[in-house]
């Protein structure tokens, strides 16, 4: 066989710390995905030394790649993924996060009618809780401006040519909440963004989320982070509603969604 024949259209890379509860579902949306898509795809998963029964998890399944080492957190294991992914089209899906089966399947038609295209994205679900509701949210069009008032993109659904993080380097490992988002106005004005109006990928919502836990300092995080590429005013106003109020907001939010999600499921 050739190398054309043999290399990925798919880097698909999972970070990974103790996420045994969802692994098993993350790792058959992958594998249902790649099925789906009919393109040879490469599942890289980069765990942190998980200590909760990942490592079994692992061991007895085929279909993705692994590793277990300690490591500087969430975006230093991306960062060794994307040194490692062989795929022409490369993306971040975190261990308690889902994809859509179609979607890499769009995700490749996309880039194949857009050959100029450098990042493709979508629409995305979030999954309340244990509720099984999938709220949909639609990222819209993409526009410089808009990003840097926001990040209105659906982290999960972002799927970039290998070469965009080649050029601007992977993700920044002092971020370790917002390297996403970093990440996207790094590239902005250099790249060209094709939106697919379709949802992609499943974020869960659960309380044991590093974000979840932690929304204050998260907030806070991205408005320092916001402020090195200029962004002023609205971020550090954002952080601080977030550290009086926000946080409990958010959660008393969850709270509610994941209780309509489970009448929903009776009815």
């Amino acid at each position: 066989m050739t190398d054309a024949e043999t290399t990925p259209r798919f880097s698909i890379v999972t970070p990974s710390l103790n996420q045994s509860a969802w692994l098993p579902q993350h790792l058959d949306s992958v594998r249902i995905a790649s099925s789906e898509s009919g393109r040879t795809v490469e599942h890289l998963i980069i765990d942190g030394g998980s200590t909760d029964g990942t490592l079994e998890i692992l061991a007895g399944q085929e279909f993705s790649e692994w590793t277990s080492e300690p490591d500087r957190g969430q975006s230093d294991a991306i960062n060794k993924g994307l040194a490692r992914a062989r795929g022409e089209i490369v993306s971040y899906l975190c261990a308690d996060d889902l994809l859509e089966p179609t979607a890499l399947r769009l995700v490749d038609r996309a880039f194949v009618d857009h050959p100029e295209a450098d990042v493709v994205y979508g629409d995305g679900f979030f999954l309340e809780g244990e509720s099984g509701w999938k709220r949909l949210k639609c990222a819209g069009a993409y526009y410089v401006d808009r990003l840097r008032r926001g990040n209105f993109l659906i982290q999960p659904a972002v799927f970039w040519r290998r070469g965009v993080t080649e050029k601007f380097g992977g993700f920044d490992i002092r971020w370790q909440y917002c390297m996403d988002h970093a990440a996207w106005l790094r590239w902005a004005g250099s790249t060209r963004w094709i939106y697919v109006p379709e949802p992609l990928a499943v974020c869960r919502l659960h309380g044991a989320a590093k974000t979840s836990r932690a929304l204050a300092d998260a907030w806070r995080e991205a408005a320092v982070m916001q402020a090195e590429f200029g962004i002023r005013g609205k971020p550090q106003r954002d952080a601080l509603w977030m550290a009086l109020i926000g946080q409990h907001y958010y959660r008393w939010k969850r709270r509610i969604f994941e209780e309509i999600g489970r009448r929903r499921k009776r009815e």
